[in-house]
């Protein structure tokens, strides 16, 4: 979506219509990290959260896998994304993921050298010469998994 036009931000949500007393939600949802310089006050409205989440500065995880920070270096040579991460689980893959406007493309570094209970900086490299934006996502063992939204690029004509 977002090579169509304009930023497009993945919310998590869960849908529980009808829950019984022996469902399990915690496993089945995901959740909003939303960065803020400080946590509002209740007097003070949700403006912050709602503006921080317009402008794209949150994570989705299952709760497994954080997300401390991601950001995008860029060189006329090439792009890399660094992420610093934390995890519970071994992980399975690091992967970048980014598009120029019509194609999208995946850069995955296997990470299955990495034990359980760690944090790091992955620096992954991604071929910036056309890209518009580009996002970060991390995956465990277990299946869990956090992802960043869309760093939107200024492309030089």
């Amino acid at each position: 979506m977002n090579n169509w036009t304009g930023p497009k931000y993945l919310v998590a949500e869960g849908d529980t219509y009808t829950k019984y007393p022996e469902d399990e939600i915690y496993g089945e949802t995901s959740v909003n990290y939303v960065k803020l310089d400080r946590l509002p006050s209740f007097d003070e409205g949700w403006a912050t959260v709602t503006q921080a989440l317009r402008a794209g500065k949150f994570f989705v995880t299952t709760g497994e896998v954080l997300l401390h920070d991601v950001s995008v270096e860029r060189s006329e040579s090439e792009g890399v994304v660094v992420a610093d991460v934390e995890w519970t689980f071994p992980l399975e893959f690091a992967e970048v993921v980014w598009g120029d406007g019509q194609r999208t493309y995946r850069q995955a570094s296997s990470a299955t050298d990495q034990p359980p209970f760690g944090r790091q900086e992955f620096r992954i490299p991604f071929d910036q010469s056309h890209a518009k934006w580009v996002r970060f996502a991390v995956w465990d063992s277990a299946g869990n998994g956090a992802f960043s939204q869309p760093v939107h690029l200024v492309v030089d004509k």
